[in-house]
């Protein structure tokens, strides 16, 4: 290993995403009746946008094992970035969900 310690970070933090998505599925299905749950009209676009960021959050846990192609490069910043992609997709649902509630 090249840096040990980052490389038991990047483990550490694909470890703990990767975990997530075992609950996705069961996440997703129970999000469709939140969705229809709701009065239709209340906040369609925010409504959609935390649709669409619930349906491509794997997107970013997987995008986020390209740390290791960084880390093998010599870029430890730019892998520990990589790494924590998934927290964008996580800190965008949750500025929508923070936003339709105090819309309501």
């Amino acid at each position: 290993m090249k840096n040990p310690k980052l490389a038991y970070r990047l483990i550490f933090f694909n470890i703990i995403y990767g975990l997530t998505l075992v609950a996705y599925p069961y996440a997703l299905m129970i999000s469709l009746f939140f969705y229809g749950y709701r009065e239709s009209g209340d906040h369609p676009l925010l409504d959609t946008i935390a649709a669409i960021l619930m349906a491509t959050y794997p997107m970013g846990v997987l995008f986020s094992f390209v740390c290791w192609a960084f880390y093998h490069s010599g870029k430890s910043k730019w892998a520990v970035a990589t790494a924590n992609l998934f927290l964008v997709w996580l800190g965008a649902f949750l500025i929508v969900l923070l936003l339709s509630d105090s819309l309501f």
